[in-house]
């Protein structure tokens, strides 16, 4: 029987698979499965995405490994989205120590309004997309970012390589054609009953009582929320990522926040937190106020449309991508009375 399986893998081609035993025994024990969420979850998926992109999917590719697909193709680009963003940091503020007074004064303000610049672009950009799924979720139930481990069986690097399978992570309704709806029905099952998560978005349709086949009526409803909220995202998230910029363009930011010198650290960075809070307040001030600026009218009316327009853009867009949700109310009573005769046809 051995000497039959040893010609057997001996006579597979060089570019067939062929799982040992010990892979068959790994890929059984491991599938595709949804994760729970913490408030740490996001931060730590996008730190192992990093992690790999540095040293798994960057060296995968520069070889022209056989296992690289599309996933880790998008996740290298927080490569360059980081060392771009750090080159903006850089450019004005490097170098800084090296220049004369006043040069020096000068660079050092165009240096810190580009360095925050870079940073709230980033934290705009999120917390556009970052609104409109709280609020599509609160109106839905529909969890937009819910993650799922993603299980990739591979070709062996090889002979006799045993590590054929690589982690994903991605999101359940990251497509609106096909989302995962066979892991919403797994960890339905895994809590007793697989239809739980579709009652409980038929409650936010408005049924009031359980339905016969729930997936039927919430799946293409839930289709159409992605689509839209999408859409919103895309909008929402570069008008906050505007408003970001034109926050720290302004003159408050000009200035360095100074760290107290207290002894204890705490202290320290309560202190600092408190220091820029007043200097983004006063950042926000101007923009809304067109202050520094030489048309102060003209500088009005753009910040307050920038201002307005972010927080219109997430409204709009929850409003938007919710409208026609709650159908309950639209739909025949289907509810069948025991109580009474029915003819068949």
């Amino acid at each position: 029987m051995q000497t039959s399986q040893n010609n057997l893998a001996n006579n597979i081609p060089q570019n067939a698979y062929y799982a040992q035993a010990e892979a068959h025994k790994k890929l059984s024990s491991t599938s595709d499965e949804i994760i729970k969420k913490t408030p740490l979850t996001g931060a730590r998926i996008v730190a192992d995405k990093f992690v790999n992109d540095i040293f798994v999917y960057a060296p995968k590719g520069m070889k022209g490994s056989r296992n690289s697909n599309f996933y880790e193709f998008l996740s290298l680009g927080l490569i360059p989205n980081v060392v771009g963003s750090g080159m903006l940091i850089a450019l004005f503020n490097a170098a800084n120590k090296h220049y004369r007074m006043p040069d020096q004064h000068f660079a050092g303000m165009s240096g810190r309004k580009m360095a925050f610049g870079v940073v709230f672009y980033a934290i705009g950009k999120w917390l556009g997309s970052k609104l409109i799924n709280k609020g599509v979720e609160a109106r839905t139930g529909v969890d937009l970012e819910m993650p799922y481990r993603k299980v990739v069986t591979e070709l062996p690097d090889y002979p006799g390589d045993k590590d054929v399978t690589s982690i994903e992570y991605h999101r359940v309704f990251e497509s609106a054609d096909f989302p995962r709806w066979d892991l919403i029905n797994k960890m339905g099952e895994k809590k007793g009953n697989r239809w739980i998560w579709y009652d409980k978005i038929a409650k936010k349709m408005g049924f009031k009582e359980p339905l016969n086949s729930p997936d039927q009526t919430v799946q293409e409803k839930v289709k159409e929320v992605i689509v839209k909220s999408s859409a919103a995202k895309s909008i929402s998230s570069f008008i906050w990522a505007g408003l970001g910029v034109a926050l720290a363009a302004q003159a408050p930011f000009e200035e360095k926040i100074v760290m107290p010198e207290v002894a204890k650290r705490s202290e320290k960075i309560g202190i600092y937190v408190r220091n820029f809070a007043v200097t983004l307040k006063d950042s926000f001030m101007d923009l809304y106020n067109g202050n520094n600026f030489k048309f102060t009218r003209g500088a009005k009316i753009v910040g307050r449309t920038l201002i307005f327009g972010a927080l219109a853009s997430t409204i709009l867009g929850i409003a938007n991508a919710t409208r026609g949700f709650k159908v309950a109310k639209n739909q025949p009573d289907t509810q069948i009375d025991v109580n009474k005769e029915y003819e068949v046809h």
